[in-house]
């Protein structure tokens, strides 16, 4: 059986499908379904493999897909080269004012589109919650650290599938934090953040400790 031939890399045509990929990410793109997919990459890809998985993957798609030809008598996507086949006509060629626009538009439409996904990373005027609906959890990190109410809520939201109403009062010591989150989310989160890296420290995560009457533990 004859050994498989490695195709040459196809520079061009690689070109034209990665702006195909770029085309179709900002035209007809399902936000929140991208938004689950990228939490899933950021989760199990490490921080210096992503580069070279998302290039990877690319390679992979590449391999396996032809760029569609385009329509005669249009222009060929900004930054490739012109189709061997296809002439530009005159004055065919949106200028690079009018794709800043059409692309500064799309940008503001998935902004728009993805609003609820922002908004649950903002912190909202501290609430607290039901003492009877929920538990104040002891987080291992503090100001030492740099750390904000606004970077524990992104983080319990980003790692888990609790939402900004399932979080209540945050108390920022210099070692460490506690938060007031709903009762019914605080084991998910202490298991989804319990030894993960985090500002260089590993996290350790569990439920508070009440106050004692030598005065450690929480108030």
């Amino acid at each position: 059986m004859a050994a498989e031939v490695e195709m040459p890399f196809d520079k061009e045509k690689a070109k034209r499908n990665l702006e195909e990929v770029l085309e179709k990410f900002n035209t007809d793109t399902d936000i929140a379904l991208v938004h689950e997919y990228h939490k899933l990459y950021k989760k199990e890809v490490s921080l210096f493999k992503r580069s070279w998985a998302a290039a990877w993957l690319f390679m992979y798609y590449d391999k396996r897909e032809t760029p569609r030809p385009l329509p005669a008598g249009s222009p060929s996507p900004v930054g490739s080269p012109q189709l061997a086949d296809s002439k530009r006509p005159a004055g065919g060629m949106r200028s690079v004012d009018n794709l800043k626009t059409a692309e500064k538009q799309q940008k503001e439409k998935v902004k728009k589109e993805d609003n609820s996904e922002i908004k649950k990373t903002l912190p909202a005027v501290e609430t607290l919650l039901p003492e009877e609906e929920s538990k104040m959890l002891f987080i291992s990190i503090g100001k030492n650290r740099r750390l904000f109410p606004r970077e524990v809520i992104t983080l319990i939201i980003t790692k888990s599938s609790a939402v900004r109403e399932d979080i209540g009062v945050i108390r920022i010591l210099d070692n460490y934090s506690f938060v007031q989150v709903r009762d019914t989310k605080a084991d998910e989160i202490i298991a989804v953040l319990t030894g993960l890296k985090f500002r260089g420290r590993t996290l350790t995560v569990n439920y508070a400790k009440p106050k004692n009457p030598d005065g450690d533990g929480l108030k």
